[in-house]
């Protein structure tokens, strides 16, 4: 459990980092150029641990649904819309509004999809908390 957190909070740390190089970027080249070179090198770096790592079984599942297909469409959005957000609104905004965001959705996914998942008052509660910090974050000033 203690590894599964500390990947996550490795995620959250390499997600920030990514913002402001890309939103960097962004601002430089657009946020539409932006997420096209991000994807690519991207997929040269990964394309390069999957031949070393998996050089024996390139082969794609065929059971795979069609629409597993659309994260990398989804991908795309999100960093050409970070891309084009970080520069004006900052890192902290941005990534304030995307987690509440996350956070809505994702409760949101588990209730509709998931029998073991249900928005809860304590989960609920939780969201509320993670909204009002949004809030606070974004449109609190600081004196």
């Amino acid at each position: 459990m203690l590894t599964l957190i500390g990947l996550a909070l490795l995620n959250g740390i390499l997600i920030a980092t990514s913002r402001v190089i890309n939103g960097h970027l962004g601002r430089k080249v657009g946020a539409i150029r932006t997420a096209l070179w991000a994807h690519a090198v991207g997929f040269i770096f990964l394309s390069v641990i999957i031949a070393t790592m998996f050089r024996n079984n390139l082969a794609v599942e065929p059971a795979v649904p069609t629409t597993a297909w659309l994260g990398g469409i989804l991908g795309v959005a999100f960093v050409a819309l970070n891309s084009h957000a970080v520069p004006r609104l900052g890192a902290g905004k941005t990534t304030s509004f995307v987690v509440g965001a996350q956070m809505l959705a994702s409760m949101a996914i588990d209730s509709l999809s998931l029998p073991f998942s249900e928005a809860t008052m304590t989960a609920l509660g939780g969201a509320a908390i993670i909204v009002a910090g949004v809030w606070m974050a974004a449109f609190v000033s600081k004196k």
